[in-house]
């Protein structure tokens, strides 16, 4: 099951799970022609995203309002025992989804697809 801070979430996925690499490089050419390779290992910044099919629109509006007040405050995210410390990825929209069904007069009941995107700090 998967908690961000103190919400839980357990109907939600870690879609970038496989596939990071923990490590950044710099490659450049020297004057001469000779290729300088540097590689050093990422301190922080792994992108998170987790992904729901559809919840209701109380869990959405909850995350929501947690990442409008949140700003640069980092938090925990619990993932099946693995901790995180995170933060809101702000660099894009943190947090999306759409209506399940749109409404004129009333909110939603849910809300598909619902995409957060978090970093490591």
């Amino acid at each position: 099951m998967i908690t961000l801070d103190t919400i839980p979430l357990p109907q939600f996925i870690w879609l970038n799970r496989f596939g990071y690499t923990p490590f950044v490089s710099s490659a450049e050419f020297a004057l001469d022609g000779a290729q300088h390779v540097e590689v050093a290992a990422k301190q922080a910044g792994r992108p998170v995203v987790l992904f729901s099919d559809a919840e209701a629109l109380a869990v959405f509006t909850g995350l929501e309002t947690h990442a409008n007040t949140t700003g640069a405050t980092s938090f925990n995210l619990d993932i099946n025992g693995t901790t995180l410390t995170v933060m809101w990825d702000y660099s894009e929209q943190p947090i999306s989804g759409t209506p399940a069904i749109n409404y004129s007069d009333t909110d939603p009941d849910e809300i598909d697809a619902i995409t957060l995107k978090l970093i490591t700090v």
